[in-house]
Order: C-alpha cells, then sequence, then structure tokens
C-alpha cells in the first residue's frame, strides 16, 4: 500500500490502496526522468517541459493551477497539477447544455510547485507528489491528452497553406499521418484542427473586408497593373468589389471580344454575389476575364460593374455579351454598351420550354421547335417557320411565347449568327466556370479566403493554358490531306482550333458546287451535300473584286472558323488562288497574345518561401540520414545525438527571437467594414 506524501520513492509498484479503500496509483517511470525536490531548472518553461514530459512517460496531463507574481510583477511560483485534480462543484454543470461533456476532476493529489530561489538565478522544485487516485492512460493513448497536443505555429501555417491548396482537414492530417510515421505521432488530433482553424477564422472577425483591400493592394504594389475598386455604404460596409490582375487584363485584350457574365451565390460567407466576367481562349478554352462581388442585383449595381470593366479593359466593350434575361442587366448593358450585340443564354431559354408549356404538346411539337429555333438561317425563314409551329401546336394564345418572340433577335441565331461569338450560344461557359471554381471554395469562406483559394483556382486553369500552349510549340498536328491550306492553318492555329478547321476541310470534299447566277461583281453559288447527305442547300456569295465569299451558314460570321461550304467552293472554282488571310483570325492562333499591351509580371509565386516547400525539403532530408543510419546501432545513436543538438540549438534560436519564426498578421484599424449578409433572389 502506498500512502499520498509529499515525496515518494516512484519506483515501487504502479498500483495500490489506500487504507480509506481508495486506490492510488503511482507511475511507473524510470528514474532518471522523475522530478525531485530540490531539482534546479533556468526557468519556469524548462520546469514545466520537464513535467510535461514525466507526465507523457507516466499517462497523465498537466495544468498550470496557480501563479504568484513580486512586486516587479515576475513569476514567482507555479504550481503545475495532474488534468484531474480538484472536484467539480455540484450544480456548476449546466443540465440544459447542447454540447455533453463529461466530467474529468478527481480530485487527484499529483502535483509538482516551483519556486524562484532567493540566493541564485534559477528555480527550484520545492513540492512534488507523484500519486494518482485514478487509472493512469495508456502509451498508445497518451497522445490524446491536453498537454501532450499542441499545434505550433509552423503547423498551423503549414496547415493554412493546405487549406488554401483546398485539402481538407481529414486530408491534411492524413499527410501529416504517413509524414509522421502514424497518427499518434502528430502531435495532436483531429479537433485541434477545426479548433486552430475556427480561432483563425474569429482572429480575424471584423477584418476580413480590410484584410482583403489591403491583400490587393500588396499586389497593386507588386504589379501595377493590377485593376481593384471598392465601395461601401455610410456605415463603412463593402457593398462592391471589383478586381482583375494583369492576367486578366492580358486575357482580355486578346479575347474580350466576346464575353459571358452571369451571377452566383454561395461562395462566400457573406452571400455576395460572385460576378465573374468569362470569355474563350485560342484554345477554345474558358478563361476569366475579371470578377466582382455584388451587394444586388439592380441596374444601378450592374451599370457600376460594367463602367469598371471599361476602365479596367482599354480594349473597350465587347462586340457581343451573353447573358440570362435579368431585365436590371439588360438595362445596364443597353445603356453603357449601346453597340455591343447583347444575346440572352439560349439554355435558360429553352430549358423553361418544358415548365411554360403544356407538357403533352410541348413533347408531341418539340421537334418542330428544335428546327425552327436552330435550322433557321435568316430572320425571313425563322418568320415563316415559327408562325408556322406556332400554328400547328396551338399554342397561338400563349403569352410566354408571344414575349419570346418579341425578342428574338437577342437570342434566336437566325439574328445573331452574323456577330462573332466564338461558337458560345449560351452562359454554360459561365456555369461550367462556376463549376470549376466552386471545387476550391464554399459558403463558409471569408472574402479573404474566397480570393485567395480563387486565386489558386485561377492558376490551375492558367497552367492548363500553358500546358496547352507548350503543346502547340512542340507537337505537330496529323495532317489527312495533302491541300497546302491544311498545312498553313496547321501551323497557323492552336491545335484546338485546327482540328475543327480539318474537319471543315474534310467534310468539304463530299459536297457538290454549281453557279446558280452569275453578275458583274457578285457571284452565287449553290452547295449541297452528294446523294448521301440531307439536301440542305446552302448559298454562298463571292464578292469579285475582293474574292471575299460568305455562306447563308454564317459559321465563319459567328464562330471564326471557315465553314466546309465556302472550303468546297474555294476547291472547286478558285483552285489557283490561296485562301484569304481574312478567314484567319488572329484570335485562334498560336500568337493570339503576342501583342498584348500587358505582362504578367509580379504573377510568379516565390516558391522558396513556401512552408510547404521547407517541411518537405526537411522532412526529406531527415528521411534519408535515418534510412542510411539503421544499417548498424552505432549510426543510429550518431543519427539521434546529431538530432538532438541540431534540435536544441533551434529552440534555443528561437528563444532568442523572441518566439517569433513565423511571421505574424498584424491587423490594422479597419476602414472597409464587414458587408452585410446578402438575401438570395428566388
Amino acid at each position: 500500500m502506498v500512502m499520498d506524501s509529499e515525496f515518494v520513492d516512484v519506483s515501487q509498484g504502479d498500483v495500490g490502496s489506500s487504507s480509506s479503500n481508495m486506490q492510488t496509483y503511482v507511475p511507473n517511470v524510470v528514474c532518471e526522468k522523475i522530478p525531485k525536490v530540490g531539482q534546479e531548472f533556468e526557468s519556469f518553461d524548462e520546469s514545466q517541459n520537464y513535467y510535461n514530459e514525466y507526465a507523457r512517460e507516466a499517462g497523465f496531463s498537466v495544468r498550470l493551477s496557480s501563479t504568484k507574481r513580486n512586486k516587479s510583477n515576475e513569476f514567482i511560483r507555479r504550481e503545475f497539477v495532474c488534468f484531474k485534480e480538484g472536484i467539480r462543484e455540484e450544480g456548476s454543470s449546466k443540465s440544459n447544455c447542447i454540447r455533453k461533456r463529461g466530467l474529468t476532476r478527481e480530485g487527484c493529489k499529483a502535483k509538482m510547485i516551483v519556486v524562484k530561489s532567493t540566493s541564485k538565478p534559477v528555480f527550484v522544485v520545492t513540492q512534488f507528489h507523484a500519486i494518482h487516485n485514478h487509472i493512469l492512460t495508456t502509451p498508445r493513448k497518451v497522445h490524446m491528452l491536453r498537454s501532450h497536443r499542441s499545434m505550433s505555429n509552423a503547423k498551423k501555417a503549414l496547415t493554412q497553406q493546405f487549406a488554401a491548396a483546398n485539402i481538407p482537414i481529414h486530408q491534411q492530417i492524413s499527410i501529416l499521418e504517413v509524414q509522421a510515421g502514424g497518427i499518434e505521432n502528430i502531435g495532436c488530433i483531429e479537433k485541434d484542427f477545426y479548433n486552430a482553424r475556427r480561432d483563425e477564422v474569429k482572429s480575424y472577425a471584423g477584418h476580413d473586408a480590410q484584410m482583403l483591400y489591403e491583400y490587393f493592394q500588396a499586389e497593386k504594389d507588386k504589379n501595377p497593373e493590377f485593376f481593384f475598386t471598392f465601395k461601401m455604404d455610410v456605415e463603412s460596409k463593402v457593398t462592391h468589389c471589383f478586381w482583375a490582375d494583369s492576367g486578366c487584363r492580358r486575357a482580355y485584350a486578346a479575347f474580350g471580344d466576346v464575353v459571358v457574365f452571369d451571377t452566383t451565390y454561395n461562395t462566400n460567407r457573406y452571400s455576395m454575389i460572385f460576378a465573374p466576367f468569362v470569355g474563350v481562349n485560342h484554345h477554345g478554352r474558358t478563361i476569366l476575364l475579371a470578377c466582382a462581388f455584388l451587394s444586388d442585383e439592380t441596374t444601378e449595381s450592374f451599370l457600376r460593374l460594367l463602367q469598371q470593366l471599361l476602365a479596367a479593359m482599354p480594349a473597350g466593350a465587347p462586340k457581343m455579351i451573353i447573358t440570362d434575361q435579368d431585365p436590371a442587366m439588360t438595362r445596364a448593358i443597353g445603356e453603357l454598351f449601346p453597340h455591343t450585340v447583347h444575346r440572352y443564354c439560349m439554355w435558360h431559354i429553352l430549358s423553361k420550354f418544358s415548365e411554360k408549356l403544356d407538357a403533352i404538346k410541348w413533347k408531341e411539337h418539340y421537334t418542330e421547335f428544335h428546327k425552327c429555333i436552330w435550322e433557321s438561317e435568316s430572320p425571313d425563314e425563322f418568320e415563316v417557320a415559327w408562325s408556322r409551329v406556332i400554328q400547328h401546336s396551338g399554342f397561338s394564345g400563349n403569352e410566354w411565347l408571344k414575349g419570346l418572340y418579341d425578342i428574338r433577335h437577342k437570342w434566336i441565331p437566325a439574328y445573331v449568327n452574323g456577330t462573332f461569338s466564338a461558337g458560345m450560344s449560351s452562359s454554360q461557359r459561365v456555369e461550367g466556370c462556376h463549376s470549376f471554381f466552386k471545387k476550391f471554395v464554399s459558403k463558409k469562406n471569408t472574402l479573404m479566403d474566397f480570393v485567395v483559394r480563387f486565386t489558386r483556382a485561377l492558376k490551375h486553369q492558367r497552367h492548363q493554358e500553358l500546358a496547352l500552349d507548350h503543346k502547340d510549340v512542340n507537337e505537330h498536328p496529323i495532317l489527312k490531306t495533302m491541300c497546302p491550306i491544311e498545312k498553313k492553318t496547321s501551323e497557323l492555329y492552336t491545335q484546338s482550333i485546327f482540328y475543327k478547321f480539318q474537319e471543315e476541310l474534310y467534310q468539304s470534299m463530299a459536297y457538290i458546287v454549281a453557279v446558280d447566277h452569275d453578275i458583274i461583281d457578285k457571284c452565287m453559288y449553290h452547295v449541297h451535300r452528294d446523294e448521301r447527305g440531307d439536301g440542305r442547300v446552302r448559298k454562298v456569295i463571292e464578292d469579285k473584286a475582293t474574292n471575299y465569299m460568305s455562306c447563308s451558314y454564317k459559321k465563319f460570321e459567328s464562330c471564326g472558323i471557315v465553314c466546309r461550304h465556302i472550303l468546297a467552293t474555294f476547291s472547286r472554282i478558285q483552285l489557283a488562288k490561296p485562301l484569304l488571310d481574312v478567314y484567319m483570325l488572329r484570335r485562334w492562333t498560336k500568337a493570339a497574345k503576342s501583342l498584348s499591351p500587358f505582362n504578367v509580371a509580379g504573377e510568379r509565386v516565390n516558391c522558396d518561401a513556401s512552408l510547404v516547400v521547407y517541411h518537405n525539403t526537411l522532412h526529406k532530408l531527415a528521411s534519408n540520414i535515418i534510412d542510411d543510419a539503421f544499417v548498424s546501432r552505432e549510426t543510429c545513436e550518431l543519427a539521434i545525438e546529431l538530432f538532438e543538438s541540431v534540435h536544441n540549438k533551434i529552440k534555443s534560436m528561437s528563444l532568442s527571437d523572441g518566439q517569433q519564426s513565423i511571421p505574424s498578421v498584424a491587423l490594422s484599424e479597419p476602414v472597409y467594414q464587414e458587408p452585410d449578409k446578402v438575401v438570395e433572389r428566388g
């Protein structure tokens, strides 16, 4: 039986019982690691670390119970106790508390008291009680005890960078588990990761908008071509934010002729409306041209947004902009972009047919509507086809269809295909863009979180474009014919666009060309597929003065790629003449971005400063040393000795630097306040 006393020999057993039938437990720890009365330390922190290490070996957690200061406000006494010290008072727990916590206090008397010596600059152990009144934790579970878990500043910074790369916490733990050789060696548990994230968000509360402003300002300082604007209300709350980096502005200069615009919610905790401007690059891929946060979707907000787009982009307004049927957006575009063709998204309109029309009639006449909308090649042809299908379907009195007919010039291909649209007829490009970026963000993000993660996602998108550029330089497409025009376009176009042109050229060989009528300055040809085709005849008109040809199909006008009908006419009628350069749109070529006035300076990330890189480099080096040291006991002991020496030097350097190895973020007094939560439409 072991009795509780001020100092005991803990090398006796590990379990006993007292005369009061209360069991007592004595840790079974090697003598060298047991604190002793009279033991001296250079600091309170050293004494706490020593006692905590003893507690790890023993199987309990340590907490600081009480402290005492002198008149100079210096600590002269600290009492470290077992985490089960004390008794919770009756009635102190809240019965209606949602979070149910168990009781841990059991009145344990184990403790160590350290007092500052009055005769010399050391700290002395004056009391040490080793006996516990509770079962001690086994070695397999000791890493879960509170005092043996901690997230260092370095680990917090590392997890922040993992989070910026959109790695969720459970995957972060898996990465660290593999590197540490087991989840018990990480140094903390999953709960600590979530708590660290909670504390980080809490520390930035009230500073989110200000931090975003300072982040944008820092980006502008690095690269003057970074453009951004902020707007706040009378309470200094952010209501509007627009930004475009040099990469976006460079892309707009080359590919800003067609812009798709749509808004989305659920990208940040304030439900501010995310409004990206999207385009198509020379590979036919979706690219970001600019973006904004809005607090509402009024005409005034859209006007301000479009004004900022014009201010950021010297190339001016686009030739075509594709949006949904939002009335406020329509008014803003009409007022600020009077010469821009405003096209409504076909997908949004067509998806409403099944909702607005009688389901049985719509299913019965679906094919007729589809042919009328998509296969009419001129306004006159559409008018006739529309009138016919409305009469046949019995929808002549439908007000919704009447409204669509009134705005036909904004969505029917026969009306808008005369303007270049890069082959787009809907805002599904931006819908796909939303889907891509939402893989990196969530509605829980702060504004600052969103922009950091969004920027990383944008770099992924741009790296895909870089990979295609690299492919164009180092690979040549396979040719199908011996036509000189095929070889020429393979050298000029990007591969993605060339293969579309190649298909048109290949299909043109199956078409028959016939002269319809020939006058002084013009000649009209009828072009149709051979007997195996659908029999549809396209009209190709040649301007003899310029040799320019246009087709009733309007593929070149809308997509910028010469159609098979024009190619068939060229190959049959003008064999000795090359295809005009006017048919080779620069925006589809490999050199599309070469004339952009914007550079991309300041966009590179200094990977050497990344904690992830440092962490991986150190881990790899340490792993190599461990692998080499395994060959013998002598090399293992040498490695351990050197690791301990280096570790002690690093700790001493950290102490001398004031524990500031990881830079902290200084939060200035906010000028821009966090926005109010936006109420979603619909």
